[in-house]
């Protein structure tokens, strides 16, 4: 029965409650005195109807009979065994809580009948917030479902915010040319927020680095026919233009002084976001969301997990090279252009890039050059120009143009494709310079690598029998100073005694031997031809 309107009606918020105000109550709702006073005083201090709602009997739902110490040592139990990132079965953490709350050798030892049963200790688990869950057992990106996201990181208009991140593809590639399985490539996405297009892209195995986030943004800002061309595909992709805004994240790439000076030199600002859970970035997480999804229709795809993938074994099922895996991602992107959106109100991002495009000034300025873009986003560094040139490693780059500035530090970029040449930032312009000495056009990955197999076969030779013959050798050449050193000393003493003994009385026992008649040699003028050399007496 509805109490509420007969209060409202009889029941003054003032003054005190009269006998005929009770009566009338009680003859309309059948409500002894008693109740119709309790109720009124509770419908003074409230005047809504929840105030005359009747409450359960029993204690409050949420509210327990456990001793305030007990219940603290609990609290404290399930932040060490419940509350982490890999947490057991609230069963298990229930019953490793009891326990130690029962044992005689623990730290707490409460009597029995003050601790609660397994079964509330469960309870009381069930009772934590799923925020709180999340936040102690997940991950930054699994637990912004439980999180609150107020706010909105919003584009202020048509090529003024992109955001970029990169993903591992769950598909495996083989190699062009004996069609052996390589790995799974990396895929860098940058989304242009107002028309929700697709920007950019790019594919490498490399992992994300300077290099591969200046292709990714070189890509979005210059326009795709020249690729689209070189590797054969008949796809509508017009999205490309220089943007205001780079949304990225918190990635050692993003963050490097290159990277940034690089995008403040081409008129980008690099708002890399702060540390933080992933809907910060949720336009780009989304996309990639989708795209990653349709690597599934692929061969060699390996799923999300392990369980997606049992019993299929997807290295052996590879078929595509990085070459047509490119075809083939460029061919769901115009597929994704050409899809209505939810975010644009049901318009595809084509019809609205289209629709923004031609309202927009020239997407790039006449001065962009293709070539110094890609050279802008490359890795550098300070480094001090010496006499040889610029050292990197153990190889040496010199140009004509660093005699002038020897002893002066120059900042050095290099493309990490090649060792060939390196460029150096000299008056405002880059300058190639080219490796001194005979070096192939390698990777210098792969440089580095045949270096460091070099080097291992040399720690292998020396394991091999190197090391006992250079102690052997160590050895010999110890011994031949040591030899050296005792001939020495036994010269040595030998020329002491060739020059002579000092005098002593024994040789005062001999007379002085007599002095022999000076010789007198004739002159070459008075000698005969046949008796030329004779002694004259």
């Amino acid at each position: 029965m509805a109490l509420y309107p007969h209060f409202r009606r009889h029941i003054s918020l003032s003054g005190p409650v009269t006998a005929a105000q009770v009566q009338a109550i009680s003859e309309a709702t059948g409500l002894k005195e008693r109740q119709i006073r309790t109720l009124a005083a509770r419908f003074r201090v409230h005047p809504v109807a929840e105030t005359l709602a009747p409450k359960p009997r029993g204690p409050a739902v949420g509210s327990h009979r456990i001793d305030p110490e007990v219940r603290a040592a609990i609290e404290t139990l399930i932040d060490e065994i419940a509350l982490k990132m890999v947490p057991p079965s609230r069963a298990e953490a229930a019953r490793q809580i009891w326990g130690l709350l029962h044992a005689d050798n623990g730290d707490h030892r409460f009597p029995a009948d003050l601790i609660p049963s397994e079964k509330t200790i469960e309870r009381l688990l069930a009772e934590i917030p799923s925020r709180v869950w999340a936040k102690a057992t997940m991950g930054s990106k699994t637990r912004s479902a439980h999180e609150p996201h107020p706010g909105e990181y919003a584009s202020e208009g048509f090529l003024d915010l992109v955001q970029m991140d990169h993903t591992k593809g769950d598909v495996i590639l083989v190699d062009s040319l004996r069609r052996e399985q390589l790995g799974r490539p990396w895929i860098t996405f940058l989304i242009e927020i107002w028309t929700r297009s697709i920007l950019g892209y790019y594919v490498s195995f490399g992992d994300p680095s300077i290099f591969r986030c200046g292709r990714a943004v070189a890509s979005a800002v210059l326009p795709k026919e020249p690729a689209l061309a070189h590797l054969g595909v008949d796809v509508s992709y017009p999205m490309h233009g220089l943007f205001r805004r780079l949304h990225a994240d918190q990635a050692k790439p993003h963050r490097s002084e290159a990277f940034r000076r690089a995008c403040v030199r081409n008129g980008i600002g690099p708002d890399v976001r702060r540390p933080g859970p992933a809907h910060l970035g949720g336009h780009i997480e989304r996309l990639i969301g989708t795209m990653i999804g349709k690597l599934r229709l692929l061969p060699g795809a390996t799923g999300s997990n392990v369980a997606a993938r049992d019993g299929y074994d997807a290295e052996a099922d590879a078929a595509m090279t990085l070459v047509e895996f490119e075809r083939w991602l460029l061919c769901q992107i115009a597929i994704y252009h050409h899809a209505p959106h939810s975010a644009l109100g049901g318009l595809c991002p084509a019809q609205m890039w289209e629709r923004e495009a031609a309202k927009h000034s020239p997407l790039l300025p006449v001065s962009v050059d293709a070539g110094e873009l890609f050279r802008q986003f490359l890795p550098s560094k300070s480094l001090t120009v010496h006499a040889k040139g610029i050292q990197i490693r153990y190889r040496h780059y010199w140009h004509p143009m660093l005699a002038a500035r020897i002893g002066q530090r120059v900042e050095i970029s290099w493309d990490e494709r090649t060792i060939q040449h390196i460029y150096a930032d000299l008056d405002g312009r880059y300058v190639e310079l080219p490796v001194v000495g005979d070096y192939p056009d390698v990777w210098e990955a792969d440089w580095e690598a045949a270096r460091a197999g070099v080097r291992a076969l040399g720690r292998a030779y020396q394991a091999d029998g190197g090391r006992a013959a250079t102690a052997r050798a160590v050895a010999a050449a110890n011994q031949e100073i040591h030899r050296a050193r005792v001939r020495t000393k036994a010269a040595r003493r030998q020329a002491k005694r060739r020059e002579g003994e000092g005098t002593t009385l024994a040789d005062l026992r001999y007379g002085e031997a007599p002095e022999k008649p000076p010789i007198d040699w004739k002159p070459v003028a008075e000698l005969s031809e046949d008796d030329w050399l004779q002694e004259r007496t």
